[in-house]
């Protein structure tokens, strides 16, 4: 039987309250609001964020990804920031497609749709920043 190349996913991937971790002894051990994943470079709660992430782990070699994301995702610093870095230089961003405003999310927000190819490391070659519209990335 083949591999599927495809992996779905649903959205919102995330949690509003905190997390709380007894110990054996019964006794508070941590609570936290964010995850503490190994294959999540960058801890944060925002949501959209943890999903981007999550796509980009399970997504195998020759894998393709068409993701819609708010557009704080495209232009959130921090954690946000060093996401896209990583998707930049680990997988292949070629279309960002912009919605029309209040099409997936609540009237005013707008989104647009990501597409991406996860290549074999060997084959991702640094062609230097890369700009969409006002954003660049490098």
């Amino acid at each position: 039987m083949s591999e599927s190349r495809w992996s779905w996913q649903i959205p919102p991937f995330g949690k509003k309250s905190s997390i709380t971790i007894y110990g054996s002894d019964g006794r508070l051990d941590k609570e936290d609001i964010s995850y503490d994943r190994a294959d999540f470079r960058s801890t944060t709660t925002n949501k959209q964020l943890n999903f981007l992430q999550q796509i980009m782990s399970v997504l195998k070699i020759d894998g393709r990804a068409a993701v819609v994301l708010p557009d704080n995702v495209l232009f959130e610093g921090g954690a946000g920031e060093a996401i896209r870095r990583r998707l930049l230089k680990e997988l292949d961003v070629h279309t960002l497609l912009r919605l029309p405003t209040g099409i997936f999310y609540a009237g005013g927000v707008k989104a647009n749709v990501l597409f991406f190819d996860k290549k074999s490391p060997e084959l991702i070659i640094s062609h230097g920043p890369r700009s969409c519209g006002s954003m660049t990335f490098g």
